[in-house]
């Protein structure tokens, strides 16, 4: 009898420690339940819950025991739950697995009736216990995180879409892996055609077989020889026709330790177009204003018909190389061409410096005006005579420099009055001149002396005391009878060597700007 208790105190005392023993261990493993993360229930084969986490109870609003005993279908839709109960039936009658052993997406719902999206996953405790362990994972934040993610790549692409400029975006391979809509119009491809594409598919064939090998060389070196910068490049599209573009590189570090490039190309086709056209143009308004004086030229491109204008007082001058003929009969013509481009090249800068209008050359004869204006004009008439000064002053300094075919001499003539001015014709325009006074200024030259710059009386009044003149006689002017000549000797008023407020438009940007015609002259 005392063996017998003794045994029974034995296996008592092990009964006593194997239950706390799983009393310790159903509270670990409670404990770790409710550690996790996310909400756990146990329910048996009639889906009456035995067991919840606390996770469970912080997911659904309700506590521990207003969970345990009831059906699993008070966490779901009414929708869902309506059938859970029949689901389970077919599954302990056919033991085909729907749902254990998979996870999948669905909704479930709170103590509080709102619904959120959540992965269940379930599995089977053991076919004798016929318990099911379920796991759900609140999605709602990471549904959020996606949304707001899908919704900022939705506004970039957006933004991308808007942009004016093709845009790529390719990886350290140079694989197109975005494009916007502006790339698809301007070179020819779909955005499911650049897709996955090497970016050298827009590259005329001479740049493509470079540019694997740059970004090989950029990755190993970090030498940037494009990016971050802007230069002018030629693009392929898709029919093999290519265009000029601005090409602008960038580059992206992303999270994972790779590198993303971004690209902008801008057409400039038509702005190379305007440019040239603006060229051109701004070519041929020089070469107007070269031909013209700036106010012709500037009436005549607003209205080419022909322009003829009459003017009361005109300062004109001519001047003649003496013996030119004789002298130039045993010269090569490079020869004559050089010399009389020297000299004139000289005489055209002073045109602009005194703010003249060079007329024409004929052969060594050189004719200037005073720029035409409406009213008398005695400034442009000192110009003109500072102009025949200093014109003698370059021809004596030629002749100092020991030219090879001799010693130069000119005669000056210098008119002024009444002309009739226009361009006439439509090729190779000229802004010419006629009237009595052109003719006088001829005849001026004409009867002139070598190395001397004769004027008509008319000359002299208009300048008055700004000029020394000597009076060199009467002499018979055909056409005009006998009229009073002098020689200009030297200017007196040393302001007239740089003339106030006259600049010339060759070096300034605010030329002389002439007097409109008079309101009687004639346009035919």
């Amino acid at each position: 009898n005392e063996n017998l208790e003794e045994r029974n105190e034995a296996n008592t005392h092990t009964i006593k420690v194997q239950r706390k023993g799983l009393l310790v261990a159903e509270d670990t493993i409670l404990g770790i339940l409710d550690a996790s993360f996310h909400a756990l229930f146990v329910i048996n084969e009639e889906g009456i819950i035995q067991l919840v986490n606390e996770k469970s109870c912080e997911v659904f609003g309700w506590s521990k025991e207003e969970m345990l005993s009831q059906n699993i279908n008070m966490i779901m839709p009414p929708a869902v739950a309506a059938n859970h109960d029949q689901y389970l039936k077919n599954y302990l009658k056919t033991g085909i697995k729907k749902m254990i052993g998979t996870q999948r997406e669905v909704n479930a719902q709170r103590k509080d009736g709102t619904t959120f999206p959540c992965v269940l996953g379930l599995s089977e405790v053991s076919k004798e216990s016929g318990l099911i362990c379920g796991f759900i994972r609140d999605l709602t934040s990471e549904k959020q995180v996606r949304m707001e993610v899908e919704e900022n790549h939705k506004l970039m692409l957006k933004i991308m879409d808007s942009s004016f400029h093709a845009l790529f975006v390719i990886d350290e391979n140079g694989i197109i892996q975005m494009v916007n809509e502006r790339s698809t119009k301007v070179l020819g491809w779909t955005k499911e055609e650049f897709i996955g594409q090497n970016i050298k598919i827009i590259m005329p064939n001479e740049h493509a077989h470079q540019h694997d090998d740059y970004l090989k060389r950029y990755l190993a070196t970090g030498f940037k020889r494009m990016i971050g910068k802007e230069r002018e490049v030629p693009a392929k599209r898709k029919d093999g026709t290519t265009f000029p573009c601005i090409l602008g590189l960038s580059e992206i570090d992303t999270n994972d330790g790779t590198k993303l490039f971004v690209g902008f190309l801008e057409d400039i086709t038509v702005r190379k177009s305007l440019l040239i056209a603006e060229a051109e143009r701004e070519a041929s308004d020089n070469l107007l204003h070269n031909i013209l004086p700036e106010h012709i030229a500037k009436r005549l491109k607003q209205d080419p018909s022909h322009i003829a204008d009459h003017y009361e007082n005109t300062t004109i001058l001519f001047a003649d190389i003496v013996g030119f003929t004789n002298k130039t009969s045993s010269m090569a013509p490079r020869d004559v061409v050089t010399m009389l481009n020297n000299l004139f090249s000289q005489f055209d800068y002073l045109v602009g410096h005194y703010d003249l209008n060079k007329v024409k050359t004929i052969g060594d004869c050189y004719m200037v005006t005073s720029i035409p204006s409406s009213e008398i004009d005695n400034d442009g008439c000192s110009r003109v005579c500072m102009f025949a000064l200093d014109l003698m002053k370059c021809v004596k300094t030629y002749n100092m420099s020991g030219p090879q075919h001799g010693h130069l001499d000119m005669r000056v003539g210098i008119a002024c009055g009444q002309v009739v001015a226009g361009v006439v014709g439509t090729k190779r325009f000229l802004f010419d001149m006629w009237g009595d006074a052109v003719n006088v200024a001829a005849r001026m030259e004409q009867h002139g002396l070598p190395g001397k710059i004769q004027v008509t009386k008319e000359v002299v009044d208009n300048v008055k005391s700004s000029f020394l003149f000597e009076l060199r006689g009467t002499l018979n002017i055909k056409g005009k009878g006998m009229l009073d000549c002098y020689f200009l000797k030297s200017a007196t008023d040393k302001k007239l060597r740089c003339p106030a407020g006259r600049r010339s438009q060759y070096n300034s940007p605010h030329p002389h700007q002439p007097l409109p015609a008079r309101s009687d002259s004639t346009e035919i």
